[in-house]
């Protein structure tokens, strides 16, 4: 495997190669240009974890070359490193792919730990990603799946899942985001993606497999990965639901989370989700409509045979002064609120920016309760169960 620096300077090159990242891959593959860089990738194929963009590169070269390669090549990960660093550069970078940006050109120690990180998460990615699906019992074993749902629309199922997403990846965890909402999926719009390809490209590939699965998704600056809805509704219901189920299983064998995003409605490819789910999310908000749904939606789940422990009611908006409150909620319900998440400003200035509340205002109220949703899912494995008695309620006659 090989490390690719990109540094037009041959002095700082040489460094980087002979000491700052020396040893940490079998091979270091050099370029002083971008026409260099994408020649070399495709002349070493998958042997590129990652790339290095050194500091005389310049910051238009640079982000151009790491758009490039997110398109191209999307498993090789991108560390750039700057002399100067801004904030505007930063979020540019990580809209394009970037992993990580360093100010810190000299510091022998920061590039090396940033690109050992790098490294290994491009290996262990790739190794899940082309070892076949990890079962319980034997190596590494399958992720966790999330399904965000609510019967009714305007309660913040996007702005929960995407924040979820951006949650549970911290700390090198791999974690993919799934737009289900087939017609007017807003995944996109809610992280300002302008993805190549959609769920529909992935689900009309013949030989679909987990490692061709991975070109279709498309890589956020936070680190997620995400599988967006169509871009045209009327193609939406040509889409196989079993195909859809089939997906869910290839990025369960990819990913250590899997965060899935789904319309208000208990339509065929959710109840794809739902039997591929450890964890439902179920959300509402303090109005009587919204917790009347959400009361029958539990009550359909029973019926489902879904285990109530693997159930995680949350409440949106929950400070709002509108006459109900929590312990009314619960009542209603007969089942507790295991979370809720505070009313803020900052919720639809982060949704009209595209930039998830958890990058916006890290330390606010908001991302602290999702945060704690999070928690949640990842303190306890739920067991697996059998699924078929779920599905057969819905069968077709």
């Amino acid at each position: 495997m090989a490390i690719l620096i990109v540094e037009p300077h041959d002095g700082y090159a040489t460094w980087l190669a002979s000491t700052a990242l020396a040893g940490l891959t079998d091979r270091v593959v050099r370029a002083a240009n971008p026409d260099e860089a994408m020649a070399a990738v495709a002349s070493e194929g998958r042997d590129v974890l990652a790339a290095v963009f050194g500091p005389s590169l310049s910051d238009r070269d640079a982000l151009a070359l790491a758009g490039a390669l997110q398109q191209g090549t999307p498993d090789v990960l991108v560390l750039l490193i700057r002399r100067q660093e801004s904030d505007e550069l930063f979020h540019q970078a990580m809209r394009v792919g970037v992993k990580d940006v360093l100010s810190s050109a000299s510091d022998e120690t920061a590039v090396r730990t940033a690109a050992a990180r790098a490294i290994e998460i491009a290996r262990t990615l790739r190794g899940r990603l082309g070892g076949g699906a990890p079962t319980d019992g034997e190596g590494k074993p399958p992720g966790r799946v999330a399904t965000v749902f609510s019967s009714k629309g305007g309660c913040g199922k996007t702005f929960l899942s995407t924040n979820l997403a951006v949650a549970l990846s911290r700390g090198g965890v791999e974690v993919a985001l799934v737009d289900l909402d087939l017609h007017f999926g807003d995944v996109a719009i809610m992280l300002h993606l302008f993805p190549s390809h959609t769920i529909y490209d992935a689900a009309e590939n013949p030989v679909l497999d987990a490692l061709s699965l991975k070109s279709f998704l498309t890589r956020h600056g936070s680190g997620i990965w995400t599988l967006v809805a169509p871009t045209e509704p009327t193609i939406a219901d040509s889409i196989n639901p079993a195909t859809i189920g089939n997906i869910l299983k290839m990025l369960r064998t990819a990913f250590d989370y899997v965060v899935i995003d789904t319309p208000p409605a208990f339509s065929e490819p959710v109840l794809a989700a739902f039997d591929e789910s450890d964890w439902l999310v179920m959300l509402a908000t303090l109005d009587v409509p919204s917790i009347k749904n959400l009361r029958l939606t539990l009550q359909t789940m029973e019926l489902l045979h879904f285990p109530k422990n693997r159930i995680r009611v949350v409440v949106n908006r929950a400070d709002s002064k509108v006459g109900l409150r929590l312990p009314d909620v619960e009542k209603l319900l007969s089942s507790p609120v295991d979370a809720t998440i505070p009313s803020s400003r900052s919720v639809p200035l982060s949704v009209n920016k595209g930039s998830p509340i958890m990058l916006e205002e890290p330390k606010g109220p908001v991302a602290d309760a999702i945060r704690r949703v999070a928690a949640q899912l990842t303190d306890t494995q739920p067991g697996r169960t059998k699924q078929k008695q779920r599905r057969s309620l819905f069968a077709r006659s």
